[in-house]
Formats: C-alpha cells, structure tokens, sequence
C-alpha cells in the first residue's frame, strides 16, 4: 500500500469508516474525531483522548472574498509541559500480571522499536482497531514489536481469544499477531495512560529504540509516526505540533465551527491528504461546494488503489456533507472501485455503495446491496445494518427487492 494513503487512512482525518464500525453510523464530527473507549465498563464512545488543548490563539483574517472572515491560528511558542509523561520521555516499565500471547517482554534499548497499546474485550474501538496492529505487526516483523495491555482478569482474556473474530473465520487469538498482556494491578495504566493524562482507549505509545516515549495517540493514527520512528526520521517537536492542530481541528468539529476548522486545515501540509480530507469536509459544510468536490475528485485519485480511503471518501460525500451539494457520481465511482478492490467481501464497502444508490434514487439497488452488507456483517454490527435495510423498504413503500 501507498505510504501517502496510509496516511491518509490511519490519521485522525479520515477514519468515518472505522467509526460505523465501531459504533453505528456517526454524525459529520465523526470525520476528524477517533472512537475511544472509558477506561473502566460500560464502554463509553467518546471523540478520542480528552486532553488540555495547546495554548491557541484564534485571530480574524483580513484576506479578501469569502476568506475575510476566516480565522487563523497561532500556537504559543513557549513550551508548556502538561503531563508527566510525554513524548520525549524515558518509557516507563510494563509491571505484568500474566503473558496471555507471546512471550514476557522488558522495553529495552535497542535495535527494536516498540508499540504499547491499552485496550479492553468490551471496547467496540479497540477491537476495530486490533486487527490493523495485527497487519503492522507482521508488516514489520522483528523491527517492531507489539504488546496489547489490558486490565481485566485473565480467565476473561483467555475466554476472548478463544472466541471468533471479525468475519468469523478466525479466533482473536489466531487473528492477532503480537503480544497481550494482563496489567498487574493497573500498576502499567498508571504508570503509562494516566501519567500522560489519555482517559480514553485504545491509546497506543511509540517506544523508540532509545527507550524513549516518541508519540501518543490513537491506534489508527499510528502508521505514519511509526515509520518514521523505524526509518529514524521522526520529529518530535513537529509530531507535538501535528498533534496540537488535530486538537485543534478535533474542537473545531464538535463546535460546528467549520470556519476555524477550514483554517486549522490550512496551517497543515496542503499536500497532505489528511488536511485535504479536513479542508473537503469544511468547504462542504460552508456551502462552497465547488470547492469541496475539487477536493474530493483529487483524493479520488490519490486513493484509487486504496478501498479503505475510497470508502470513507464516498461515505463521507453521500452521509456527511449537506443534501445537494456532494457530486454523488464522485461518490459512486469511489465505492464502487472500493468494492472491486474488496472483492465484494466487505460489509462496510458494499453498505456505503447501498447508501450511494439509495441518494441516487435506485431504492432496489440500495437494497440488494445493503442485504449483501448485512450478510457479511458481524453481529456486533447486524442490527444497525438491518435498521438501514428496513429505511430502504420503507423507502420502497415497504416492497422488498428480495427475489
């Protein structure tokens, strides 16, 4: 896969697609922000990580047209520590209870870089998450090793490994490639989530091969730091700084205030797919369509190879910006090159191609689609995907396509 479209798929950007499956449909704020999980039962989803915001200064535009009232945004440059551990710091040690897969690891200096993550069996982002630090484990092999932290009690580990996986065809245990662990009296979340203020999981930590802490954040917005971390070329000061405008952006979601997330997005790389995927997303909410579907057309091509991207890109055009203003045949070429890389053996691809027809008025289309969509699906997911099902019908004058 194309390095550039991995970072389009695993930044803050661009992860709609990881969301629904995650939790069901999620409304427009869920472009920018990441699933996550409380620490503790029930699960609790949530926009990722609350953390104090970098110290910001939003200030009016003074540029000419409909940009005069846009905002710009200014970062303090004093540099403000706000938890006890960041990015930067010795990585503190893994106090274990039991080694549930794979064998006891110490966090060394090295040549290995490593990849701590927290999760938990009842958290619906953690496992979507999973599977992807499976394919980064056994992309990278022994450069990289991984270990997943959980603080719940082993015979209750052990019983979920053991248990099917997304698709069904696999046990977790099968599917996952690295190591999982049982914290030992939540001496490592301490020590690790709480000493860096993330409340919130999945949250994964970058060790680098220094033993120090390079970068904190979600799972699925791990694969660009990460290999930059093995390459030897990751800035700190400049992830801090990525970071800050994510939250910036992230903030600027929840508000509803596209205006600020429009020029957040253009203080980033312009060449970056994931500011382009943020400056899509304002333009269309600030009716300059447009724009928003210039946009749209260049990620088309950037991720023509990329079923994910194109997905979330489709999605993104026919469920998240205002009835009238997407090019829905931009959104119907994207999930249908989505489905032809899947295979047709996607759940997700083939709901976003359901919801494409059904925008495009072809109701016994979106059907057929939808009712191959929740055949894949896994039971997490069903009921969404019927209740969907059931709005098409409906839609139908309550005929169903079925033959």
């Amino acid at each position: 896969m194309d390095s550039g479209v991995l970072t389009m798929l695993t930044s803050a950007a661009f992860v709609v697609d990881i969301l629904r499956r995650a939790g069901g449909r999620v409304a427009v704020s869920g472009v920018l922000l990441l699933a996550g999980c409380g620490e503790s039962p029930p699960p609790q989803i949530s926009g990722g990580p609350p953390q104090e915001m970098a110290p910001l200064t939003i200030t009016e535009g003074d540029g000419p047209g409909e940009r005069q009232n846009s905002l710009s945004v200014n970062f303090n440059a004093q540099e403000q520590r706000r938890h006890a551990l960041e990015p930067g710091d010795a990585a503190p040690a893994l106090s274990i209870s039991r080694w549930m897969q794979g064998k006891a690891l110490e966090l060394r200096a090295g040549d290995t870089v490593h990849v701590v993550e927290f999760w938990a069996t009842w958290c619906g982002p953690c496992l979507m998450s999973m599977p992807h630090l499976a394919e980064l484990q056994t992309r990278y092999g022994d450069k990289v090793k991984f270990v997943g932290v959980t603080d719940e009690e082993p015979e209750l580990v052990e019983k979920f490994l053991q248990k099917p996986a997304q698709g069904g065809q696999q046990t977790w245990g099968q599917l996952l490639t690295y190591r999982i662990a049982v914290d030992d009296a939540g001496k490592t979340s301490s020590a690790w989530l709480q000493a860096a203020g993330q409340d919130v999981i999945p949250c994964a930590f970058i060790v680098g091969r220094q033993g120090k802490v390079e970068w904190i954040g979600h799972p699925l917005a791990i694969d660009r730091p990460l290999q930059q971390v093995v390459d030897g070329t990751w800035d700190i000061a400049k992830g801090k700084r990525e970071e800050e405008l994510r939250q910036a952006a992230n903030e600027a979601i929840s508000n509803g205030n596209f205006r600020r997330l429009l020029a957040v997005a253009e203080q980033m790389d312009l060449e970056d797919v994931e500011a382009a995927s943020l400056r899509m997303l304002a333009l269309f909410q600030l009716k300059r369509a447009a724009e928003g579907n210039e946009i749209a057309a260049q990620l088309l091509q950037k991720l023509q190879n990329d079923a994910d991207g194109l997905n979330s890109v489709a999605w993104t055009l026919v469920a998240e910006v205002p009835e009238g203003l997407a090019d829905l045949q931009l959104a119907r070429k994207a999930a249908e090159r989505a489905v032809e890389l899947d295979g047709g053996r996607d759940a997700n691809s083939l709901d976003t191609l359901a919801r494409v027809h059904f925008r495009l008025g072809d109701v016994n289309r979106a059907q057929e689609l939808q009712r191959q969509a929740l055949e894949l699906a896994d039971e997490s997911r069903k009921a969404g995907f019927e209740g969907v099902l059931l709005e098409y019908e409906s839609a139908a004058g309550g005929k169903s396509s079925e033959k």
